[in-house]
C-alpha cells in the first residue's frame, strides 16, 4: 500500500514462505510484489521465493493485458449487435490502483441492460450460453477468459432490499439511456464503466452477497479501499444512506473497521462508525477463507454430495451468521429453493 518502506522484523525463509502462500490464497500476489521490492535488500524474500513470485506477477500483468484487448473486442461485438455495456469489477476496478496490471483479475464481468431473453437470443446465435441464473449466464467468447454476461449487476437474498437495489442500480446506470456521448474519431462508444457512487454500492452489495455465500477474501477488501479512495467527499453522506436503505448497514460498519485494521484507511475515507462487534468476525473470516472461500472447509463438496445435500451444506454456512445479519440470512434459503424452481421452469436446468 505504500505505507511503510520495511518491515518491523526480518521474516524467515519459512515466514516468507507462509507469506506467499497466503498472498497467492489470497489473489494478492501482484498487489504485494510491489511492497516486497520496495523492501531493503536484508529483508528481500530467497531468491528461489522472490523469482517464483515475480514470474506469477508478470503472468498477472498479461492477463491484464488481455483482458483489455479482450474488453476492446467485446466493445465491437456489442456494436454488431447494437447493444451497450459497462464492465463490472475486473480492469474497470484495476484502473483505481496505483499500478492497474498488478490487480488479479478473474472473470470478465459485462453488464448488458437489456430483457433477459433478448440478451440470450442475441449472444446464442453466436456463441455457447450456459449457467442462467437469476443475474447472470457465462458466454464463450474467449478460450482464455470466460465472460459472464450480466442481466443484473448483482443480488441481495432479501426480496425487498433486492427490489430496491435493482431500482437503484437501473437509475444510477452508467450506460446512458441514448447514445449522445462520442470519442474522440467520431464512433459511439459500446462499453462504459461505473462512477464512484455506482462502486460504492455495487461492489458493497457484491461483497455481502458473497461473504454470506460461500465467503470473502483480502481482494475484494482491497479493492474497497480503492473505491472509497474514489469517492468523492461529498458523495459518502448519499452512499452510506443508500447503504442503510438497502440493508447492508451492519455489513458496510464491519467493513470499516476491517479496511482500517488490514489497510488501514484513513478514517476521513470512512462511510460510518466502525462496527467492533461484527468487524473482528469478519476479518478473521477472511484471513481464514481465502479469495472467496477458496480454504473454507463448509464449502467444500462431500464425495457424491447430491443437491439437497448441497442446498443444505450451504444453508449450515450462511445460517452460521445469523445473529450478525438477520435480515438477509433468513431470506437465504428461500431465495435459493426459489432460484431452482425458476431455472427448472425455464429449462435452464
Amino acid at each position: 500500500m505504500g505505507r511503510a518502506s520495511s518491515l518491523e522484523k526480518d521474516p524467515t525463509t519459512e515466514t516468507w514462505h507462509k507469506l506467499y502462500v497466503m498472498a497467492r490464497q489470497q489473489a494478492l500476489l501482484g498487489v504485494l510484489n510491489v511492497g516486497v521490492h520496495r523492501l531493503p535488500a536484508h529483508q528481500l524474500p530467497p531468491e528461489h521465493i522472490l523469482s517464483e513470485w515475480d514470474a506469477l506477477t508478470s503472468r498477472i500483468g498479461e492477463r491484464y493485458e488481455r483482458h483489455e484487448r479482450q474488453t476492446e473486442e467485446l466493445e465491437r461485438i456489442l456494436r454488431r449487435l447494437g447493444l451497450r455495456g459497462c464492465i463490472l469489477k475486473g480492469t474497470g476496478l484495476a484502473r483505481l490502483y496505483p499500478e492497474p496490471c498488478r490487480r488479479h483479475c478473474g472473470d470478465i464481468d459485462l453488464w448488458v441492460q437489456a430483457p433477459r431473453r433478448a440478451l440470450l437470443d442475441a449472444f446464442s446465435a453466436e456463441y455457447h450460453v450456459h449457467d442462467v441464473i437469476y443475474q447472470e449466464c457465462k458466454v464463450d467468447i474467449f478460450g482464455n477468459s470466460d465472460v459472464e454476461l450480466h442481466f443484473h449487476p448483482t443480488k441481495l437474498y432479501n426480496p425487498f432490499c433486492n427490489a430496491r437495489l435493482q431500482r437503484w442500480l437501473e437509475r444510477n446506470s452508467p450506460i446512458p439511456a441514448s447514445s449522445h456521448s462520442e470519442r474522440s474519431e467520431g464512433i459511439s462508444p459500446a462499453i462504459f464503466y461505473p462512477s464512484a457512487e455506482f462502486n460504492a454500492v455495487f461492489c458493497m452489495a457484491h461483497m455481502y452477497r458473497h461473504y454470506l455465500t460461500g465467503g470473502l477474501g483480502l481482494r475484494q477488501m482491497m479493492d474497497y479501499y480503492y473505491v472509497l479512495k474514489d469517492l468523492p467527499e461529498e458523495r459518502r453522506g448519499a452512499v452510506m444512506q443508500t447503504l442503510k436503505r438497502l440493508g447492508m448497514g451492519r455489513f458496510t460498519a464491519a467493513t470499516m473497521l476491517a479496511l482500517r485494521y488490514n489497510f488501514g484507511l484513513e478514517e476521513e475515507y470512512l462511510l460510518c462508525e466502525p462496527d467492533r462487534k461484527r468487524g473482528p468476525r469478519l476479518i478473521e473470516d477472511m484471513i481464514h477463507a481465502g479469495n472467496f472461500g477458496v480454504l473454507d472447509k463448509r464449502n467444500r463438496a462431500a464425495d457424491g454430495e447430491r443437491k439437497l445435500g448441497r442446498f443444505l451444506r450451504r444453508n449450515r454456512r450462511t445460517f452460521s451468521l445469523l445473529r450478525y445479519y438477520p435480515r438477509e440470512v433468513l431470506w437465504a434459503p428461500l431465495s435459493r429453493i426459489s432460484q431452482y424452481f425458476w431455472r427448472l421452469s425455464q429449462g435452464y436446468l
